[in-house]
C-alpha cells in the first residue's frame, strides 16, 4: 500500500476514529487503526469491540492495499509533522514507512486479518434524522443520564421512535431529561434502544451543523452514518424503565424565571455547598425567589431572582447543580418550573419539547 495525503487532513481522520481506542487492552490488535486506501480514498477504523468508528478522508491512492497501525502513535506523528504532503508506504510484512518533508517514521503494523470485522450493514430501514437535531437531543439529556456502574442500564440513553417522533431520555433515578423530536417513519419501525454512554460520548462528537444521520437498528447493534464517518455500537439489551411514571401530573404551582438569571444566582450560591447535604434552598414567594445555601463552619449564601408568581410561598431544596445542568443545556430565555409543594418532585420546562424532573432533597 502506498498514499499520498495532506497531513491535516489525514489527521484529522485520526482524531475522528482514536478516541475509543484504550491505552491497554487483551487484545492488541484493537489498539491499531485498520487503514485501507482504495477508490481515491483512505479509510480509518477503530473498535473496542462494543463499538467502532470508520473515516472516510481523500487521498492520492498511489498502491492500493492494507494494513493496521497503532493509532495513537500513527496520530503523534502525523501531528508531529509538517503541514503539506504526507506519504505512507507499507510493506509484506506491515511494516510502515512515514515520509513528512525531511522528517522519515518507521511504524510497525500487524496484519489486517487479525482486526475485528465491521458489522454488516443488511439495508435495513434508516431513521432520517438531522445531525444537529440529534446531537441537540444528546446535549438536553445525556447529562442525566446515571453513573452507577450497578445500574447498567440507566447509564445509557433512551431512544424511543413512536408516534411519528424521537423521544430521548436520560435518567439516574434522582432526576429526569427528556426531548422530543418529529420524525417521519412507518408504523411498524417503531422502536426502542439503549444506546451505552460511550457511543453518546462519540456522537456528540462526531455530529455536526449540517448534513443528514442515518439511524440503523439490527437486532442488538446500531449504526449512524453521519457520510464521511460511520459509528456502529452494540446497544444496552436491557428493558428501559418506565419513565412516564415518575413524571408528575399534580403540578398546582408554575413560575416563570428567566433562565440565565436563575443559572446565574444558583453558580453564585453554590459555593457554599461544600458540606456532604451539598444542597440549595429556593424560596419561591409572591414575584420573588429566594436562592440560599449553607456550610456547616464555612458560611451561607443568599441571592434573589425576579419571577412570574403569584401563588403560596414555596420551600424546596435541590442539589444545585441538578437544577443547573437543564438550564445549561437549553437556550430559550425563558423557563418554567413547575411545582406541588416542598415534598413532591418539581419539573423545569421551556418553549421547545423538553422536560426535566428533578427530585427534592429532604433535609431536617
Amino acid at each position: 500500500m502506498k498514499i499520498r495525503i495532506i497531513r491535516s487532513k489525514f489527521l484529522e481522520g485520526l482524531k475522528k476514529v482514536q478516541n475509543i481506542v484504550v491505552s491497554k487492552g487483551t487484545l492488541q490488535i484493537i489498539q491499531n487503526v485498520l487503514i485501507e486506501a482504495k477508490d481515491k480514498q483512505l479509510f480509518l477504523t477503530t473498535t473496542d469491540l462494543d463499538i467502532s468508528i470508520r473515516s472516510v478522508v481523500p487521498c492520492e491512492v498511489l498502491a492500493e492495499g492494507a494494513t493496521t497501525l497503532p493509532v495513537k502513535l500513527l496520530a503523534a506523528t502525523i501531528a508531529k509533522a509538517a503541514e503539506g504532503p504526507v506519504e505512507l508506504e507499507t510493506d509484506a510484512e506491515d511494516k510502515a514507512v512515514v515520509s513528512a518533508g525531511s522528517a522519515v517514521f518507521n511504524i510497525a503494523g500487524m496484519n489486517v486479518a487479525d482486526f475485528p470485522q465491521l458489522p454488516k450493514d443488511s439495508g435495513t430501514f434508516a431513521y432520517i434524522i438531522k445531525q444537529m437535531a440529534l446531537r441537540e437531543m444528546l446535549r438536553k439529556t445525556s447529562y442525566a443520564a446515571s453513573q452507577d456502574d450497578t445500574r447498567k442500564t440507566l447509564k445509557g440513553v433512551l431512544m424511543s421512535f413512536k408516534d411519528a417522533k424521537l423521544t430521548m431520555v436520560a435518567t439516574d433515578g434522582r432526576r429526569l431529561a427528556l426531548v422530543e423530536h418529529e420524525v417521519e417513519f412507518p408504523a411498524d419501525a417503531e422502536k426502542d434502544i439503549v444506546l451505552p454512554t460511550k457511543v453518546v460520548s462519540e456522537l456528540q462528537r462526531s455530529l455536526s451543523s449540517d448534513g443528514d444521520v442515518r439511524v440503523t437498528v439490527e437486532r442488538s447493534q446500531v449504526s449512524f452514518n453521519l457520510g464521511d464517518t460511520q459509528i456502529y455500537s452494540k446497544l444496552l439489551d436491557d428493558v428501559y424503565p418506565n419513565y412516564r411514571q415518575v413524571i408528575p401530573t399534580g403540578c398546582t404551582e408554575r413560575v416563570t424565571v428567566e433562565r440565565k438569571l436563575l443559572l446565574e444566582a444558583l453558580d453564585r450560591v453554590s459555593v457554599m455547598t461544600m458540606d456532604e447535604s451539598n444542597s440549595t434552598r429556593l424560596t419561591f414567594e409572591s414575584n420573588r425567589l429566594t436562592v440560599a445555601s449553607a456550610a456547616a463552619d464555612v458560611g451561607a449564601a443568599r441571592d434573589t431572582v425576579p419571577i412570574k408568581y403569584d401563588g403560596e410561598t414555596i420551600e424546596i431544596v435541590f442539589n444545585p447543580q441538578f437544577v443547573m445542568d437543564p438550564l445549561k443545556a437549553i437556550d430559550e430565555d425563558e423557563v418554567y418550573i413547575e411545582l406541588k409543594n416542598g415534598s413532591s418532585p418539581a419539573l423545569i420546562k421551556c418553549s421547545v419539547p423538553f422536560l426535566y424532573v428533578m427530585m427534592p432533597l429532604r433535609i431536617s
